[in-house]
């Protein structure tokens, strides 16, 4: 699917404020980033626009979301997560290093087509290698504490824990925080890439004759872009309902972000040693902490916690 392609009727129905229901509304209209770039491109004022989506992102995040924690043989990445947990922090990841190697390539751009441009031709039009370099990942999600494909895949087994945040309390998390969309399509936005070459070059040669020294651009499309596009996976992972939680490369704190735990839920099969330690952790930071247990007595496949 080409950027350029890509068309929105625009809805003028006005919302019913008095009678709106977020969660119908999230469920009848699931976040489409294909739809804020086309909004964005075609507007004359990207940066409002920007902030208006923005806002409207906002509305997809829930109250609490969770995050899954593995424990392994690795002790002292082990060690690293409980005390990144003490400390109340969550730990930020490079992109390259996520366990989809097919991460951030819900879009790309083909480089030849910039080759035509003198100034690219010794790096074979390529503008940006790697626009996930850009950025630091932590995933969450809305998979609440009985999903058993969460614990197995990304709890490692039942052995590692679970920690909820309240989105509320933790503004920090939740500004960065985007809703993932699921889709079997790539977007190709060479076209965008030949725009912003095109724009450069002319800002270059007017700002040149202004005198000025730094060049300055005022188009943020592939800001924009990346923002929301890093936020686009295959729909085979539909099942993690996964929340992106994305940050500078270079932000201040890195790779640690602020991240207060509401609650804590240790996996049926997590080893006593590290039970003991998450435990003592919870009490620390005066939070609940619970078992997960397996109802054995119940016709259901039910995971349950249980207060410790």
């Amino acid at each position: 699917m080409k950027i350029e392609d890509i068309y929105y009727p625009l809805n003028e129905t006005p919302v019913d404020e008095k009678n709106f229901d977020i969660e119908k509304w999230r469920t009848d209209t699931p976040m489409d980033y294909l739809k804020a770039m086309f909004l964005i491109n075609t507007s004359a004022n990207k940066n409002d626009v920007f902030e208006t989506i923005y806002q409207v992102t906002r509305l997809y995040i829930p109250d609490i979301l969770f995050k899954y924690y593995s424990l392994s043989d690795n002790i002292s990445l082990n060690e690293q997560k409980l005390e990144t947990l003490r400390e109340k922090k969550i730990f930020m990841s490079e992109a390259k290093y996520l366990n989809d190697p097919f991460d951030n390539k819900a879009y790309f751009y083909n480089p030849t087509r910039l080759k035509k441009y003198e100034w690219l031709s010794n790096y074979d039009g390529r503008l940006i290698d790697d626009f996930s370099s850009f950025c630091r990942i932590t995933s969450l999600t809305s998979n609440q504490i009985n999903s058993m494909p969460m614990w197995a895949h990304y709890a490692n087994n039942h052995t590692g824990f679970c920690v909820s945040y309240d989105m509320q309390c933790n503004p920090q998390l939740s500004d960065c925080t985007f809703p993932v969309q699921y889709t079997d399509q790539r977007i190709d936005i060479t076209t965008l890439m030949e725009q912003q070459v095109q724009t450069i070059m002319q800002e270059t040669e007017r700002q040149s004759l202004q005198g000025n020294k730094q060049i300055l651009l005022d188009d943020l499309s592939l800001v924009y872009l990346t923002s929301f596009f890093c936020n686009i996976k295959h729909i085979s992972w539909s099942y993690e309902k996964e929340f992106r939680c994305s940050m500078g490369a270079n932000a201040k704190g890195m790779p640690y972000a602020l991240a207060i735990p509401k609650e804590i839920y240790i996996g049926m099969n997590c080893l006593p040693s590290y039970k003991d330690r998450i435990i003592k952790i919870g009490s620390e930071l005066q939070i609940p902490v619970y078992q997960m247990i397996f109802d054995e007595y119940n016709s259901g496949f039910n995971l349950l916690p249980k207060e410790i």
